[in-house]
């Protein structure tokens, strides 16, 4: 196949369709988990445990039981801390 012969606009297409196949599948598998414990939450969520645990308490953000263990999905608590951070705008002069 020589490059002459070839429609541009056909070569920009396959070539931007071949990108876009191989970073789903990066994206995919770079995801991070759905349901996480709360280390892993603390982390995540760039906060200590023990804030984690008082925001839980507080009812500031999420998390459920599996058996014993306490769960989050980083993505709700995520939400719940952005929700909460822009509600407390102008209300909270500690800053």
């Amino acid at each position: 196949m020589l490059l002459r012969d070839t429609d541009p606009d056909e070569l920009v297409a396959a070539i931007a369709k071949a990108v876009a196949i191989a970073l789903a599948s990066t994206l995919e598998a770079s995801r991070e988990p759905l349901i996480v414990d709360g280390n892993e939450m603390a982390r995540l969520a760039s906060v200590s445990s023990a804030t984690l645990d008082r925001l839980r308490r507080s009812g500031s953000i999420p998390s459920f039981l599996v058996g014993s263990s306490r769960r989050y999905q980083p993505d709700e608590v995520i939400a719940a801390l952005i929700e909460a951070s822009a509600s407390n705008i102008g209300g909270d002069s500690r800053g």
